[in-house]
């Protein structure tokens, strides 16, 4: 993270590897399809030699460099077609992972680049129609994605089964109250999946709900200064990049915790920088230090133009 923002500084030939940053992607993506390890019915690792990795939490970072250099090329309707039909594949290939919480993150992140790159609502709207016939078609084909649902609807009544997990994260969160049981305290062994999933339930049970509110804060303060920072960028090349990488990170956030409280299916993706995974964590703060080479560009550029 001390040399990636002089990379991004230095670089200036980051917009011209696009077909190379999709190369990886897919091919990524479709090893673990076929070869991956099987994690709570989703294929999303790589073992070797004792070293787990998760593949897909870097490639949404390749994914975000070839979106924006395809659209900062151009907009024009076959651009866009490509380009559509590139993330479609890397969507797919996820769906036939059955991970389908990155493949929520990789389509919600195309969508927002692909409406500010053009301004076409209608672009928009049909990727959102594409998504909900997506869902219900893994509601129907995985029973993993099923018992997801089920959870979702009422978990106290498949307790015993599908719901116990999410059952017992509000449990957590409604035991922890306002100011927690205190640290070490509370029971979060009870809750499957603990330390990745649902660690914001153990954290709201041991810390209490008003330190859970200060870290949603924190996320959402960070998720505002990668925009923040979009903002101010001129170049587009550059500014789509930032806008996905907060997309990206934001994207993640919310179904994380949307899973936990209920508000959403769980989808199995990880808080940044809080969950267990070292995948994980390597990729948000790469993801991370992008940005912040992003701003210290953003910054030389404005320098540069007032000694002009």
């Amino acid at each position: 993270t001390a040399l990636i923002p002089v990379l991004i500084q230095r670089a200036k030939f980051l917009n011209r590897l696009t077909w190379l940053y999709a190369a990886i992607g897919i091919i990524g993506l479709m090893v673990v399809c076929l070869a991956g390890r099987t994690v709570n019915g989703a294929k999303l690792n790589l073992s070797f030699g004792g070293i787990t990795i998760q593949l897909s939490e870097f490639i949404k970072i390749l994914f975000v460099f070839f979106v924006a250099c395809m659209l900062y090329r151009s907009t024009e309707r076959r651009q866009i077609v490509i380009t559509s039909a590139v993330a479609a594949l890397h969507v797919l290939i996820l769906v036939g992972s059955r991970d389908l919480g990155s493949a929520g993150i990789f389509l919600l992140t195309y969508l927002v680049m692909l409406y500010v790159a053009t301004r076409q609502p209608l672009y928009l709207l049909g990727g959102f129609a594409f998504g909900a016939v997506s869902v219900c078609a893994a509601n129907f084909l995985f029973s993993h994605v099923r018992n997801r649902f089920l959870a979702w609807k009422d978990p106290v009544a498949v307790i015993d089964g599908a719901g116990y997990q999410v059952a017992q994260s509000l449990f957590a969160i409604g035991t922890g109250g306002w100011f927690g049981s205190g640290l070490y305290q509370g029971m979060p062994e009870k809750i499957p999946v603990v330390t990745s999933d649902f660690v914001f339930s153990a954290i709201s049970e041991e810390l209490g709900a008003l330190f859970a509110l200060c870290l949603i804060f924190l996320c959402i303060g960070c998720f505002l200064m990668f925009f923040n920072i979009a903002l101010q960028i001129k170049d587009p090349f550059y500014k789509l990049l930032a806008l996905g990488l907060g997309c990206e990170y934001g994207t993640q956030v919310f179904l994380t915790l949307g899973g936990v409280i209920k508000f959403i299916p769980s989808t199995g993706v990880t808080l940044p920088l809080i969950s267990y995974g070292g995948s994980s964590l390597l990729a948000t703060m790469t993801l991370f230090a992008i940005v912040q080479g992003l701003y210290l560009l953003k910054d030389e550029k404005y320098y540069e133009t007032i000694e002009r």
